[in-house]
């Protein structure tokens, strides 16, 4: 019986020092980019509109109904009929409050109307909704650190 908790103390003490000799510390990915690329990649959300509204459409919602008014909601953006894509961003509001896209999308409407005091209101309330992903959070803060 000693024997036999040896050998299974020896094979578990075995496993983990080969399982700990294993370990490789770099930590590379596909979607790695070098920091220079990330900082040009904000700058030109700061400066350039299209590319940050181009960034903005790529975020979607959670919810499938909420989806689809996002979408119809962009293709009135992208035709330049601003009343018509707000219009959807309030009906997909009225579904739900917690979706970080609608308030995204309201933000940048709100910006390009001119109306940048909403523009910051939007932003600052989606920023309040816990579940958004980081990248939405650093899209929302282009509204808020814009001047009014």
């Amino acid at each position: 019986m000693n024997n036999l908790r040896l050998v299974v103390f020896f094979l578990v003490l075995s496993i983990l020092f080969s399982c700990a000799s294993n370990q490789n510390n770099e930590y590379i990915t596909s979607d790695s980019i070098s920091v220079s690329e990330f900082s040009s990649s904000v700058e030109l959300l700061v400066s350039n509109t299209n590319f940050l509204e181009d960034e903005i459409l790529k975020i979607n919602a959670k919810n499938p109904s909420v989806q689809r008014i996002l979408v119809n909601s962009d293709v009135y953006l992208r035709e330049g009929k601003l009343i018509q894509a707000n219009s959807e961003l309030e009906r997909a509001l009225r579904i739900t409050k917690k979706e970080g896209a609608i308030y995204l999308r309201l933000a940048h409407l709100r910006h390009i109307q001119g109306l940048l005091a909403e523009s910051k209101s939007f932003a600052s309330r989606a920023l309040l909704i816990k579940d958004i992903s980081s990248w939405e959070r650093l899209l929302l803060n282009v509204y808020l650190k814009r001047p009014i």
